[in-house]
């Protein structure tokens, strides 16, 4: 048993769109925290490094990767296969990992103009908040309007679902993850009302509850027509001569006249075919998929059907379908709020607030522009960082810097780190920039200054001791308290060389 995430479709994107596509996964694999690893082992230590998927076009680079950053935890392998040209996931958990896999299934759904959805344990996601922090990372403007081919949708799910001996083959819950969360007041219409007649029946159909001129007036008439049908025809053909007269062109419904079909083969000038087949199957107690699979392809699909809603409640649905979804940011996508948290929590941090993911933990995406945003707190706590800094290198002569080992120094404060806070993993490029300068005494006292934090954040950072085992059966107030994510941040401004020169100057 597990999570798992999948894309319905093929994944068969044309060359046009698929060094794009590439280049957009590798994108949202990287900001939403993806990480690869390496390993340094040295002097008694075995050292993870963070090694982030990388942004580039090259569409044959392979992707395997397993570890989230801010998660802070593995799951099972994910990634890109250039041979195959597929994307792979296995076991996904329930948050962030979760949450990035499933974006890139939704990047699928939505460059991929064919069949095809994510799902999540065999559910149709219905979260808008994927496609809108696709927009806000890639800089598009993806819409859901592919949901809205409803029936098409849905009828493809359910005979799928039927091969598979599902029962039942579609539900009314199905239907709605079909339709963005936010967004199922551009959904009615005349195919969301059929579905939800062939899933919950037409006992609610009542003449006096029903308003004139409208779609559900002319089902229970049509109903009511079909019933009088079968009064009159008792013998075992009357449903086969039903079927016959659905597969008849529209001229030849048109000049039926004088016969008992003559008010249903009015009634098929302007009612799809699906109507008759759900409503037949009602009243004999059949299994509609199992009689539509059959009819599909041989029935009629000429109807010219009435407009039952206003123009403007059409135009109004037509726009909300195909504007853009809102960007969402990258903080509010990966915020994380779990039914662990609401557990009992040791008393040392019962009164603590909940940890919800900040730019403070997404130094390491800092750019200068507008994504990742430097807080007050953090602004100030640097500074402070960087005097100290400062201080450790002034008290550094040249001849101690010489003489120091420092790639033991350095494999030991990382190994120490790790050991008392768990899951404290350099990034790859900033251990290797480490060791290949270590006699400069800028990074001499930057590995100094890590393992002054380390000493200084114990009192905080033992609440970590509570965590046994799985990482995700814990409260984000024990993996994630104050001490840990100090050390993570440091560390993840040190990798990020840009931002280590406006603080640390070096």
């Amino acid at each position: 048993m597990g999570t798992f995430g999948s894309y319905t479709g093929s994944m068969d994107l044309s060359d046009e769109k698929k060094e794009q596509f590439l280049y957009w996964m590798k994108k949202v694999l990287n900001y939403g925290g993806m990480m690869e690893f390496d390993r340094a082992v040295m002097f008694g230590h075995d050292i993870c490094l963070l090694n982030p998927i990388k942004i580039d076009y090259d569409v044959n680079t392979e992707i395997d990767f397993y570890y989230n950053y801010f998660e802070d935890d593995t799951w099972e392998n994910a990634g890109y296969n250039p041979k195959g040209d597929y994307f792979y996931s296995n076991k996904i958990g329930s948050d962030e990992f979760n949450d990035v896999i499933t974006a890139v299934h939704v990047l699928y759904e939505v460059t991929d103009e064919k069949y095809g959805f994510a799902e999540i344990n065999g559910d149709i996601i219905s979260r808008s908040a994927y496609a809108g922090w696709l927009n806000h990372i890639l800089g598009t403007n993806f819409s859901m309007k592919k949901r809205y081919r409803l029936w098409d949708n849905v009828e493809r799910f359910s005979l799928e679902r039927l091969e598979d001996e599902y029962d039942p083959v579609c539900s009314l819950s199905d239907v709605k993850n079909f339709i963005p969360s936010t967004m199922r007041y551009a959904a009615g219409g005349t195919e969301f009302t059929d579905l939800c007649y062939i899933i919950e029946g037409t006992d609610t159909l009542r003449k006096e509850a029903i308003a004139q001129n409208t779609y559900p007036e002319d089902v229970y008439n049509c109903k009511q027509a079909l019933i009088h049908y079968f009064q009159q025809n008792t013998d075992k053909t009357a449903i086969e001569e039903l079927w016959k007269l659905l597969q008849k062109d529209r001229t030849a419904r048109e000049n039926i006249e004088n016969s008992t079909f003559a008010e249903l083969a009015k009634m098929t000038l302007y009612l799809p075919a699906r109507v008759f087949v759900y409503l037949i199957a009602e009243i004999k107690e059949l299994a509609f998929w199992e009689q539509w699979k059959k009819l599909k392809d041989v029935v009629y699909h000429d109807e010219q059907m009435k407009q039952y809603a206003s123009d403007e409640l059409k135009e109004e649905r037509c726009r909300a379908i195909e504007q853009p979804i809102p960007p969402v940011s990258t903080c509010e996508f990966l915020r994380y709020d779990s039914i662990v948290e609401s557990l009992r929590v040791p008393e040392e941090v019962e009164d603590k607030p909940k940890y919800f993911i900040s730019d403070d933990d997404r130094l390491y995406w800092w750019d200068g522009s507008d994504e990742v945003k430097i807080s007050s707190d953090m602004d100030e706590w640097l500074k402070e960082l960087a005097t100290q800094h400062k201080e450790l290198m002034n008290s550094l002569t040249d001849e101690s810097a010489m003489q120091n080992s420092f790639l033991e120094k350095f494999m030991e404060v990382l190994a120490q780190a790790n050991s008392y806070y768990k899951h404290i993993y350099p990034f790859q490029n900033m251990f290797y920039e480490f060791i290949q300068n270590g006699t400069k005494k800028e990074y001499l006292a930057a590995v100094q200054l890590f393992e002054t934090l380390i000493e200084d954040n114990k009192e905080q950072g033992k609440i970590i001791n509570y965590c046994h085992g799985s990482w995700d059966m814990y409260s984000r107030k024990i993996t994630h308290n104050i001490g840990r994510l100090r050390l993570k941040r440091f560390l993840s401004v040190m990798a990020n060389k840009k931002l280590r020169e406006m603080y640390f100057g070096f």
